[in-house]
Parts: structure tokens; sequence; C-alpha cells
């Protein structure tokens, strides 16, 4: 079953073949925190199982952020 980064019911991410593939991606993307000695996601986002739909247009890939 895929997973994908989802902010509210809304996907930000495509879909990724593993749990662990979609932490990778939102720690790339600076949504990772770590918190009291556990990894967290920022508040509102989470990281939940998909299915992928026949057809379904793929939601842009979330792009890491910069530091200034």
């Amino acid at each position: 079953m895929p997973y994908a980064l989802f902010e509210g019911d809304t996907k930000l991410s495509q879909e990724f073949p593993t749990e662990e593939d979609a932490w990778q991606h939102a720690d790339e993307a600076g949504l990772v925190d770590l918190v009291d000695g556990k990894t967290v996601l920022e508040d509102g986002y989470a990281i939940l199982p998909c299915s992928a739909e026949e057809g379904e247009a793929k939601p842009p890939v979330i792009s890491p952020s910069k530091s200034l």
C-alpha cells in the first residue's frame, strides 16, 4: 500500500511505496521535527496510506525548503 504526505484532507505529495519513503520526503521538505526525542511532523501534516487510482492526476511534489 502506498503512502503520501497530507495536510488535513489534502494530499500534498506523490505516492511513495513505503511509509519510510514518505517520511524521508517530508524530512527533506523540512516538515519533520524532533520533539522530546520523538520524530514528528509539523502540526497539520500527516503521513497516511493512500491508493493510487488509475488515471488520477498526481499532485506536485513539495520541494525541500531552502535556508536563506
